[in-house]
């Protein structure tokens, strides 16, 4: 792998990113978590938005903890995924509470397959991704396991349907461009502790 290539470029930025993110003191990041969170959920009650897809925050992630007990608290339905690693996709659970959550694939709380209800033909009006890095026309740099690609090329199979697709992260983690390759997809949206931002992706 050259790193003048796109795949390259990708690793030496996400290696830089996750070291950064991860030497953030504890309480800036609980803090910018939080304030990312209510912009968050400001955005989804003034939307009116009734089922959303999230994840389960990990390590040195932006905490999602709070923006899922508010939709939770709200009666939203709020769809999490599982991981299988066997074929490196990602199943729908509508999670409750907290109390449906089992540790899964790479220590990642995840829904488990016998409290939480398969999410079925529910389609989320918005999905929030976590990421290593973003960008303002809607570059998103994963961590390499490309999970996220997949669910969202396999999802897109009904016109009309397709969420509004929005980052959550750390302003730190907004560079001015993420290497993109043909296969990636562009987010809509990007949340921090700053705000709600549109990309130049979004029609």
């Amino acid at each position: 792998m050259s790193e003048s290539s796109p795949a390259g470029q990708k690793k030496m930025l996400r290696q830089r990113l996750l070291g950064e993110r991860d030497a953030m003191p504890p309480e800036l990041r609980n803090r910018a978590s939080l304030e990312a969170c209510r912009y968050a959920s400001q955005w989804i009650t003034a939307q009116g938005i009734d089922c959303l897809m999230a994840y389960v925050s990990f390590r040195s992630e932006l905490d999602t903890s709070q923006l899922l007990i508010q939709c939770w608290s709200e009666g939203r339905k709020v769809l999490l995924p599982r991981v299988r690693r066997e074929d490196g996709s990602m199943e729908l659970y509508s999670v409750r509470s907290r109390d449906e959550l089992v540790s899964g694939a790479y220590g990642i709380l995840e829904p488990d397959p016998v409290l939480a209800e398969p999410a079925g033909s529910s389609m989320p009006q918005a999905v929030f991704v976590p990421g290593a890095a973003f960008d303002r026309r809607g570059g998103r740099l994963g961590y390499g396991g490309g999970y996220y690609d997949r669910f969202r090329e396999a999802s897109m199979v009904r016109p009309g349907d397709t969420p509004l697709w929005i980052g959550l992260g750390f302003s730190s983690q907004l560079v001015p461009e993420v290497p993109m390759e043909p296969h990636d997809a562009a987010l809509d949206g990007m949340v921090t502790e700053l705000g709600l931002n549109w990309t130049q992706s979004h029609v």
